[in-house]
């Protein structure tokens, strides 16, 4: 249930914008016919494949109802209203997460007993930040499913040391790759799971050595057969790449190691699992530290990937969903061990199920900030700048947008939508002519962000509109030391227009960015109210 409530915030306009990039590449697919998602940024291979599937199911659904009388009528249908491909591509991300959850819950269970697998299940299952990015076209979620399975097997592999198990690690480790590239820091369990192997098992080096080395070998080869185009496409795989290492970006440039670590912790972190989650998971990390098994696998991974994140130039809240679930698992297993200690030194069995309450209380609390959370993203910023223009904006203006207000798209107006070196271009005709997100891609060249802030400062006067409604002008003014050229862009745009309305967000009630509505001056006359803040 919290999975599905307000899953279909902001639809049919797009207010995530990568959600876009991941759909595009699965219509590209299907409208190919090809194999080839043609964008590997992340490289969100399995994403793209997923959704194809989803897009197929959709439209072969819509056919066998008369809904739509072939492709070129469902095509014509996604553009022009992409919520019909996008609340089923969120549900099949809301399926991956509840895979999470149950993964979860068995890890927790067979480390620590049903009281851990239980706790550890709830603290992810009301995670905030877990629900919010399950309900969102993304690889993480997907990913994540592929860090599990990897830790499972090696789990396993530090138990038994079965040669099935290393074929299981390589097989989650190439899928996990393939949904987001960090994410092979998976194979590190397996190395943690190899080291409990060489101090436990008395069988010769040699012999130990065999499994790790086909796991070494399989793990690039199923790479490969998961997603052949890293290899048959590999130009535009570096090219991806390339657009990708950026050392800034609007709103999440790091601050160093000990920055990041401060900002993951009291940030992302704390509003996952909250104050008493996040202590339960450190006392479970304690324990883990003392069990060799357990320890050595799982341990690795966390250290090494929050490293990772803490050293890299940006920082994002969803890069912290990889380590939710082993976090839960740890903060499971502090659960069931304060239980255990309760019963032990307490006559009787009240105590005992007092402290259980107790511990589930932890994770269930979280629930009500999940909750509060999704019904603000009800009711976004930009759907709320939305309704206002639609009341106050004269047909036949022009009208000049930052994000993809799909629910504009039948408004009488002449919408334009910046777009790097390209300009602004007409936003409509982009979705009637179905534009291939490769000339998207060449438009933004190596900008982070599209928006009029990053327009080519020679085709700026192609953004000339009656009206603006702009959403990122707000965040350039808290970073105009990092992006001087951009924040004085809308500056000079201010000079020729007024600010007609400003929308900020209300936590709890409404999410989203500040939505500043602009009119140029030299325009006449407006519909009734147009001033009305």
């Amino acid at each position: 249930m919290l999975r599905l409530h307000g899953i279909g915030f902001g639809l049919p306009a797009l207010n995530d914008p990568d959600e876009l990039i991941f759909e595009l590449g699965a219509t590209r697919m299907l409208t190919g016919p090809t194999l080839n998602p043609g964008w590997f940024g992340h490289p969100a291979t399995i994403t793209m494949y997923v959704l194809a599937l989803v897009n197929a199911s959709s439209f072969g659904l819509g056919f066998l109802f008369g809904q739509y009388s072939g492709p070129a009528a469902f095509m014509n249908a996604i553009y022009a209203d992409p919520g019909i491909v996008m609340l089923p591509g969120r549900m099949a991300m809301a399926a991956f997460s509840l895979v999470t959850v149950w993964q979860t819950w068995r890890l927790a269970r067979s480390l620590a007993g049903d009281l851990a697998g239980l706790f550890a299940a709830l603290l992810l299952a009301c995670s905030t930040v877990h629900i919010h990015y399950s309900q969102i076209i993304r690889s993480d979620v997907v990913g994540t499913v592929f860090v599990l399975m990897t830790v499972a097997a090696a789990l396993r592999i530090a138990r038994d040391g079965r040669r099935a198990d290393y074929v299981w690690a390589a097989l989650g480790v190439a899928l996990a790759m393939a949904s987001k590239w960090p994410f092979g820091i998976a194979a590190i369990a397996v190395v943690g799971a190899q080291w409990v192997r060489f101090s436990e098992s008395q069988s010769p080096l040699k012999q130990q050595l065999k499994p790790f080395a086909l796991f070494l070998l399989l793990a690039p080869v199923f790479l490969v057969l998961v997603s052949p185009y890293l290899v048959l496409d590999f130009g535009t795989v570096l090219r991806n790449l390339g657009g990708e290492a950026r050392t800034q970006h609007l709103g999440a440039t790091g601050e160093g190691l000990f920055g990041n670590m401060w900002w993951y912790l009291s940030g992302p972190l704390w509003k996952a699992l909250g104050l008493p989650g996040l202590i339960m998971a450190a006392a479970g990390l304690v324990l883990m530290a003392r069990q060799r098994g357990v320890g050595r696998v799982i341990l690795p991974v966390l250290i090494v990937y929050g490293a990772m994140i803490c050293l890299h130039g940006l920082r994002w809240e969803r890069w912290v969903l990889p380590m939710l679930p082993l976090l839960a698992i740890a903060g499971g297993l502090a659960a069931a061990r304060l239980v255990e200690l309760v019963r032990q030194r307490s006559a009787g069995a009240f105590f005992g199920s007092a402290a259980t309450g107790m511990v589930m209380s932890v994770a269930l609390v979280q629930a009500i900030p999940a909750w509060s959370d999704a019904t603000a993203r009800m009711n976004d910023t930009r759907q709320v700048a939305t309704n206002w223009a639609r009341q106050h904006v004269p047909p036949g203006s022009t009208v000049m947008i930052e994000h993809f207000a799909f629910d504009l798209i039948d408004a009488p107006w002449t919408i334009v939508f910046p777009m790097g070196d390209a300009g602004c271009v007409d936003a409509k005709g982009m979705i009637t002519g179905r534009v291939d997100y490769k000339v998207v891609d060449a438009a933004r060249g190596s900008r982070s962000n599209v928006d009029y802030g990053t327009v080519a400062a020679s085709k700026r006067d192609t953004c000339r509109a009656d009206y603006a409604i702009i959403m990122e002008m707000e965040r350039y003014r808290l970073e105009q030391h990092r992006f001087p050229a951009e924040y004085g862009a809308y500056q000079t745009l201010l000079q020729s227009m007024t600010v007609e309305k400003v929308i900020h967000p209300e936590p709890g009630r409404t999410s989203g960015p500040v939505m500043t509505i602009l009119k140029r001056k030299d325009v006449a006359g407006s519909m009734p109210d147009a001033r009305q803040r």
